[in-house]
C-alpha cells in the first residue's frame, strides 16, 4: 500500500506571521483601492484609503513586535506596501484631483511632473532608510517619513471633500480654500509639497512621533473618526493635519535640541 502523505500543520510562529503579513496585504490593497477610486473621481475614498492603508501600516509592525512575529519578509513587504500606499497613491490622488481634466484629454504635464515627483521622493526616502537608519526609525528618522506626506496630501483633500459632502449644502465652502478652483490655498499646498518632497530626501534628524498614553489616544481617536461619516471626517482632519504640518516644520529643531539638551547633561 502506497503510505499516506501527512500534511504538516502549520505551526504557531507561522500562524502569527501569517495574520501580521494579512495585515500588510491590507495596506497594500487600501494603496491600490486608493489609485482606482482616485481614478475613477471619487477622491474622498481615494484620500480615505490612503489614511486606511496608514492605520494598517501602523498596526502591522505593532503586531508584529506584540506577537514575536518579525521577520524579513515582511520588513521587505512593508516597503512595497509605503511606496504604493504612501507614494504612488498620494501622488495619483493629487494628480488626478488638482490637474486632471476629462474634458481636455491627454495627460498634463506639469501634473506628471508633480506626481512623478512625489513617487521619486518617496522611493529614495525609503532606500535611505534602509541604508542610513541602521536602527530602523527607533530613535528617531533621517528624512522626513513618507506617510508624513501622504497624510498631508491626503488630509487636506479629504478635508474638502469630506466638508463637501457633510456640511456642503448648507455651509458651502469659501472660493479660497477650495484646491480646484486655483484658490490662494492651492499655492500653499503647492508649495507645501515641494518642501515635504525636500525634507524627505534632506539629512534632517526627525524624532519618533509622541509615544505618551494621551497622545496615541487621541491620535486613535481622530483616525477612528475618519472612517464614522463626513462630518466626524472633518473633525478629524482639523486635528490631523494641523499636527502633522507642526511635525513637519517644528520637528526637526525640537529633535536637535533635545540632542544637544541630553548630550550636555551627560557631560
Amino acid at each position: 500500500m502506497k503510505k499516506i502523505l501527512h500534511i504538516k500543520k502549520p505551526s504557531s510562529h507561522a500562524n502569527r506571521v501569517g495574520f501580521v503579513n494579512s495585515i500588510t496585504s491590507g495596506a497594500l490593497l487600501c494603496g491600490l483601492m486608493s489609485v482606482l477610486f482616485s481614478a475613477s473621481g471619487n477622491f474622498y475614498m481615494g484620500a480615505l484609503l490612503i489614511l486606511g492603508a496608514m492605520i494598517l501600516d501602523g498596526i502591522d509592525g505593532t503586531m508584529a513586535r506584540l506577537l514575536k512575529a518579525e521577520t524579513l519578509f515582511g520588513a521587505e513587504f512593508d516597503t512595497f506596501v509605503d511606496i504604493t500606499a504612501f507614494g504612488i497613491a498620494p501622488a495619483m490622488l493629487v494628480y488626478f484631483y488638482l490637474f486632471h481634466n476629462p474634458a481636455a484629454g491627454g495627460l498634463h504635464t506639469i501634473g506628471a511632473l508633480v506626481a512623478l515627483a512625489i513617487v521619486l521622493s518617496g522611493a529614495v526616502r525609503l532606500a535611505r532608510f534602509k541604508v542610513v537608519d541602521e536602527d530602523h526609525g527607533m530613535s528617531g528618522y533621517t528624512g522626513m517619513p513618507i506617510t508624513v506626506n501622504a497624510l498631508c496630501l491626503a488630509g487636506i483633500i479629504l478635508f474638502i471633500e469630506a466638508w463637501k459632502k457633510g456640511f456642503g449644502v448648507s455651509h458651502p465652502l469659501p472660493a479660497w480654500v477650495t484646491l480646484q478652483d486655483g484658490g490662494w490655498l492651492s499655492w500653499v499646498m503647492y508649495a507645501n509639497c515641494v518642501i515635504c518632497l525636500l525634507l524627505q530626501v534632506s539629512p534632517f534628524k526627525y524624532p519618533k512621533p509622541t509615544n505618551t498614553p494621551i497622545g496615541q489616544f487621541i491620535g486613535v481617536l481622530a483616525f477612528l473618526g475618519l472612517f464614522i461619516g463626513p462630518k466626524t471626517a472633518v473633525i478629524s482632519c482639523c486635528y490631523l493635519v494641523p499636527v502633522t504640518l507642526f511635525y513637519v516644520y517644528v520637528a526637526p529643531f525640537w529633535y536637535t535640541l533635545k540632542r544637544r539638551f541630553a548630550a550636555r547633561k551627560a557631560v
